[in-house]
């Protein structure tokens, strides 16, 4: 018998979509159209017919659709990964509902990961050419910033509502994955990279329909945003990942504590007016003390803490490189799924 088994599963996660759901159902499957595929459309705990009028979608228009609900609202993350489980798709893409991003990128997106040999393919969005108010601009720009600091990722947007993934991708990263509302693409992705998958981006176009110059997002969606990327970058850290034990634990701590005692011992040793010219100089120079004492010890000790915060970010990143490979043997962590 023919594979009649779909080749693509596009999951759409809808929260209050009633009105525009089953419209945007039929878009996505006329854009597939000559492609094996199914839409799985997540009810995210809506409180209008949103489910509803998914289901009428696949009874009344006939079109390849599966409509589940969640209980509650979970957040888009939960819905996604909820949705994944209703897949059978070798290829499994994400979609936003609202169609801000036209569903023929799929296509672009499928022919990318052909050509590139890709694992997973991630939609990017240009704040110019999509014509973004100017302070969602400057909120986007600051937080890629942040991201690419924070986690290395080679691409430039991690949050747009369209990617394409190999199903393997998904079954290996989503068991690592913990956020599941407003910075789980982060995750997700950091994930996918330290499993080794192969992640390229691809321009889309964003048809920007919201009011305001945030849109629907206000300040709190933005400090959740920053403190669930502060808590996936500790998830996905040294620390987590590699589960270093608890004798490796105290050697670490031993370290930097002997780093800190080393410091303070040098600067006992050099700060006595015992030194001659021009190494008293270099030292009166260096050690800041032409500024007044209090004030040097505050600026010492925002420098100590900004060295600090870099050094252990730029180190977190060296050494997960250096770890993050398949081929170690399951010497590290990095190809263990997570426990439930």
């Amino acid at each position: 018998m023919p594979d009649i088994s779909p080749e693509l599963s596009v999951i759409l996660p809808a929260y209050n979509e009633g009105a525009h759901i089953r419209a945007s159902i039929a878009r996505v499957c006329a854009a597939l159209q000559g492609l094996r595929f199914e839409v799985v459309v997540v009810d995210d705990g809506s409180r209008d017919n949103t489910f509803t009028e998914s289901q009428r979608a696949a009874d009344e228009d006939g079109l390849p659709v599966r409509a589940v609900r969640q209980g509650q609202n979970r957040g888009k993350g939960a819905s996604l990964f909820h949705g994944f489980e209703f897949t059978s798709g070798e290829l499994v893409a994400f979609l936003d509902s609202d169609l801000e991003i036209a569903p023929e990128n799929l296509l672009t997106l499928i022919k990318v990961m052909r050509e590139k040999n890709a694992d997973v393919v991630a939609g990017v969005k240009d704040l110019q050419a999509n014509q973004f108010p100017p302070l969602r601009q400057l909120m986007s720009r600051t937080y890629r910033a942040m991201v690419a600091n924070l986690f290395g990722l080679t691409i430039t947007d991690t949050q747009t509502g369209i990617k394409l993934f190999r199903r393997d991708v998904l079954a290996d990263a989503i068991p690592r994955v913990s956020a599941r509302r407003f910075a789980f693409d982060i995750e997700l992705l950091v994930a996918a990279s330290r499993f080794g998958y192969r992640i390229v981006e691809q321009p889309v176009e964003i048809a920007y329909r919201r009011r305001g110059g945030l849109g629907r997002v206000n300040l709190a969606t933005i400090l959740n945003m920053f403190a669930d990327t502060l808590s996936i970058y500790y998830r996905a850290s040294f620390w987590q990942w590699l589960n270093p034990g608890l004798l490796a634990q105290t050697w670490m701590f031993m370290f930097v504590l002997g780093i800190f005692l080393t410091g303070v011992g040098v600067a006992t040793l050099v700060t006595p007016a015992l030194l001659r010219s021009p190494l008293k100089t270099f030292f009166y120079y260096l050690l800041l003390q032409f500024i007044p004492t209090p004030l040097r010890d505050w600026l010492i000790l925002l420098l100590g803490i900004l060295f600090a915060i870099i050094s252990i970010v730029q180190l977190n990143k060296i050494v997960m490189n250096a770890f993050g490979r398949l081929d170690r043997d399951g010497l590290s962590g990095i190809t263990r799924k997570k426990d439930k």
